[in-house]
């Protein structure tokens, strides 16, 4: 017979609760407080203890964390009781080291629970996977021990919060991640109507340079939220998206939720990492407004949520310059050849053609030989700022080495990449370079363009022909055109 030692101040649960397990054949002892209860598992450690969650003296929550703490008790399950299902709570139990946590009112639930926990089959204790949640509402009256043991678990608690926030940084190199988890953790504690981060202009997080967007919301309220962000934080909406790729927003939706038409004022908090200032992060409260444990919240993953980014934006950072030629600001070789890889695993059906152009600045040796390197560098500068202007977003630019440039152009079959590339050799053509010494210098370009053929998509193809075409507009006088 398994032997349950039930903690609760309230005689009356006690009572009801007892008899129950007892109907289910438990062997169930009683105590009053916390502290009696302490003795008693250290002095003869039960199968089970079920304790209330919030009594005078010792809470259930220190119960659990001093059994765990003893190497005699840690093995023991332990169930914390409540009286209502709050989230806080729960949030609290978890990071106690509970088994379980289950609310007064189901004593069915209980019981189930405590028949998979004494089954002979079951594993030895061991964290449970809740949600997350928050603590205690706040100081009640009571004794100067009870007033302090409410202090440390609410000082505990944000602790293990901010930890959680901290965490985040396992996620370091992709900031949608880094989201997804703050969103998770703030759902599990608090409800809601939207969460939304913003990263600062030029960090990494944003794929076009500009203040990148993030929101948690209800599914109905995609819209909705995203008008309410821009408002609260004074960010117009863009003119014109013309393809996702170009949204900077980052919507995660989640039916817990809180899906009302109106809510209070947002909260809104600066995210900085020292003195640099990261980000905002925005809340929206449920219909009631926002609390004081709604507002610490936001402070908490305000203050912790830096860290994380700051780490995003510096592995971001290495990843960009490991991809970037270092004197012309370009994809490198390496980084082309991943996006168009990319690019062709989404468009294996064929169905949206891509055209490369190989180019090479025409007589460049002489340019290097007769006015220096120094001036050569400024001539291949020039052209990368002629490409990556005349480049849409949807293409993308890399040198390929020495004096050759690369261009893909997604989504672009034969007859309209022609046209591109003589737009983009006219305007090499016709562009001023400034070298060092103040002199204007011109250069033109040979292109060779290649475009995908039914059935093939193959960039070591691609590229040949394209090579192949280069040459022959080198071969055929230069400044101009061929097609493979």
């Amino acid at each position: 017979m398994a032997r349950i030692l039930l903690v609760d101040d309230s005689a009356g649960a006690r009572a009801l609760i007892g008899a129950r397990l007892r109907d289910e054949g438990y062997e169930v002892d009683e105590v009053a407080f916390a502290s009696e209860a302490a003795s008693a598992v250290l002095a003869r450690p039960p199968d089970v203890v079920v304790t209330d969650l919030w009594m005078p003296g010792i809470s259930g929550l220190q119960l659990c964390r001093l059994l765990r703490a003893e190497a005699a008790t840690a093995w023991v399950p332990i169930v914390l009781l409540s009286a209502s299902n709050d989230r806080k709570s729960r949030f609290w139990a978890r990071h106690a080291g509970a088994s379980a946590y289950v609310t007064k009112t189901e004593i069915d639930r209980l019981v189930e629970v405590l028949q998979s926990l004494v089954s002979p089959d079951s594993p030895p204790h061991s964290r449970s996977t809740w949600a997350f949640s928050v603590p205690p509402q706040g100081l009640a009256r009571g004794t100067v021990q009870e007033r302090l043991s409410q202090l440390l678990d609410l000082s505990l608690f944000e602790t293990t919060l901010a930890g959680e926030v901290r965490a985040l940084a396992h996620h370091a190199d992709d900031v949608e991640l880094i989201f997804e988890g703050l969103s998770r953790l703030a759902s599990d504690v608090a409800s809601y109507r939207w969460l939304s981060l913003v990263t600062e202009n030029g960090s990494p997080a944003s794929k076009t340079g500009a203040q990148r967007m993030f929101i948690h919301t209800h599914p109905d309220l995609r819209e909705v939220a995203e008008r309410e962000v821009r408002d609260a934080l004074g960010i117009a909406a863009p003119v014109e998206r013309r393809s996702a790729a170009e949204n900077d927003v980052w919507i995660v939706t989640d039916a817990r939720a809180v899906n009302v038409e109106w809510s209070a004022a947002p909260i809104v908090r600066p995210v900085t990492f020292g003195e640099q200032h990261v980000g905002q992060l925005a809340f929206a409260p449920s219909r009631r407004g926002a609390s004081h444990e709604d507002k610490r919240l936001v402070e908490i993953l305000a203050a912790d949520l830096g860290g994380p980014l700051r780490m995003e934006s510096l592995v971001g950072e290495a990843r960009r310059l490991a991809s970037t030629d270092s004197l012309t600001g370009l994809l490198n070789r390496r980084a082309f050849l991943e996006r168009v890889g990319k690019l062709q695993a989404t468009r294996a059906d064929q169905l949206h053609p891509t055209s490369l152009l190989l180019l090479d600045v025409d007589h460049f040796k002489k340019v290097n030989d007769s006015l220096g390197h120094d001036a050569g560098d400024a001539v291949l500068q020039g052209v990368a700022r002629v490409l990556s202007s005349m480049a849409r977003r949807s293409d993308f630019v890399a040198r390929w080495g020495g004096e050759e440039f690369v261009l893909c152009l997604a989504g672009t079959a034969e007859a309209g990449a022609r046209v591109a590339a003589e737009r983009v050799r006219r305007a090499i053509a016709e562009a001023r370079y400034r070298l060092p010494n103040g002199e204007e210098h011109q250069a033109t370009a040979s292109i060779g363009l290649a475009s995908t053929l039914q059935g093939e998509w193959d960039i070591h193809e691609l590229l040949s022909r394209a090579d192949k075409a280069m040459y022959n507009a080198k071969n055929r006088g230069r400044n101009r055109v061929e097609t493979a």
